[in-house]
């Protein structure tokens, strides 16, 4: 049993120390740089520890995560936390634009459930949306 416990405890430190490694005095281009050369488990556990927090300075890596990040997994976690950084002037705006950059049907339904708890959409439309899949 102790051996589990070591090897999980390993991977889990791991994965803390470089999720926690992040300097956000970067500027946005060095941060993302830093975080799109991370894996995906180690990008979706960033997402997912900076997201929870709503601090406007994580925004950059949500945006990057929902905009341009390879991994769908990743995408809907930074989905699933946005409606935290409701009060950013840019969330709106890039949620609203996304549909013009990427196929925003691969995203259902944690992009519709992102619209409707950031009041773009209604909760009429997010159910229509989700009875049209």
């Amino acid at each position: 049993m102790s051996l589990f416990k070591g090897i999980f405890n390993s991977r889990k430190k791991k994965l803390s120390s470089e999720i926690d490694d992040f300097d956000f005095d970067l500027g946005e281009d060095g941060l993302i740089e830093k975080f799109s050369k991370l894996s995906n488990t180690h990008r979706m556990g960033a997402v997912m520890k900076y997201g929870d927090i709503g601090d406007f300075k994580y925004y950059p890596l949500l945006r990057y995560s929902i905009q341009q990040d390879p991994d769908i997994d990743v995408k809907f976690a930074a989905l699933k936390r946005i409606h935290l950084f409701q009060g950013h002037p840019e969330v709106a705006t890039m949620l609203n634009e996304l549909n013009d950059r990427i196929n925003t049907k691969a995203l259902e339904p944690y992009y519709s459930m992102a619209l409707s708890k950031l009041g773009i959409i209604s909760i009429e439309e997010f159910k229509n949306r989700m009875n049209k899949s």
